[in-house]
């Protein structure tokens, strides 16, 4: 989406989102593009592009709220006393509510890590290992998912701190290792482009979540370089992509069809 980012993951009996972003330019809040109850939201940070759909969660408050637990409040604290509208401070007063009122253990029968309910997913959250950091986006959460052998990693607003802890989680190491999609970690940025993460993950496909004004601090061109390819349907025709972006390529869509990865996007 355009500045807002977030991605919908929907299996035969969930309905997921990772972040929650608004579609600047068109107003699209996800939390309208799907049917029935939202079963989990995870925020990977709280930064207003990643949550600014929660203006409207109350439509659809999620059964379970996933985030990262140990970021210190006080940062939470400062994103309200500098926050430039009265709606951004709302937004980060409404993420402060729910990391309130979500302190509770899930159930397992309704653990949208639990492959019997999730519809078959095997995910796993990393978290970074410091508290110390005052910079937001440290702290953000990566997701790994797999389903049928086809291997999804979603990451933040990462920095190369953050990632360089994932380059030293052996777990994460063994997870990883030669990805079908990576969703790039912020936005894309060469600030936080890390070849040793490109060189291990091996994507076939990287996604970009952008802006229409990003050329001059893209990495489009690394991930794209550092990622396989694989064939993508755009506009009636399939085309060989190595990386795709919101910013030109708009809304992306990716099914796992037996083990095998199908992308679209419009």
């Amino acid at each position: 989406m355009n500045l807002g980012s977030s991605t919908l993951i929907e299996t035969s009996n969930m309905n997921m989102l990772f972040d929650l972003g608004i579609d600047e330019k068109t107003g699209v809040n996800p939390l309208f593009s799907f049917k029935g109850d939202l079963n989990y939201l995870i925020i990977s940070h709280p930064h207003k592009d990643h949550i600014s759909g929660l203006s409207r969660i109350d439509c659809k408050t999620p059964e379970v709220f996933g985030r990262n637990n140990s970021i210190p409040l006080d940062l939470i604290q400062k994103q309200i006393k500098t926050a430039q509208t009265y709606d951004d401070k709302i937004l980060y007063e409404k993420y402060l509510e729910l990391n309130k009122n979500y302190n509770y253990p899930v159930q397992a029968k309704n653990d949208p890590c639990n492959p019997d309910v999730n519809g078959g997913l095997f995910f796993k959250h990393y978290l970074p290992l410091r508290s110390d950091i005052t910079d937001l986006n440290y702290y953000s959460i990566s997701t790994f998912i797999e389903y049928e052998g086809a291997k999804i990693l979603l990451m933040g607003d990462n920095t190369k701190t953050n990632i360089e802890e994932l380059l030293d989680n052996h777990d994460f190491l063994e997870n990883t290792q030669s990805i079908d999609l990576l969703l790039a970690p912020h936005h894309g940025r060469f600030s936080c482009y890390k070849q040793e993460l490109m060189d291990h993950l091996k994507p076939k496909i990287t996604i970009i979540s952008d802006k229409s004004n990003q050329d001059e601090v893209t990495a489009s061109n690394k991930y794209s370089s550092n990622s396989c390819g694989v064939w993508v349907l755009k506009n009636g025709n399939h085309v060989k992509r190595r990386c795709l972006t919101t910013r030109n390529d708009g809304n992306i869509c990716a099914l796992i069809n037996n083990g095998r990865l199908e992308l679209s996007c419009e």
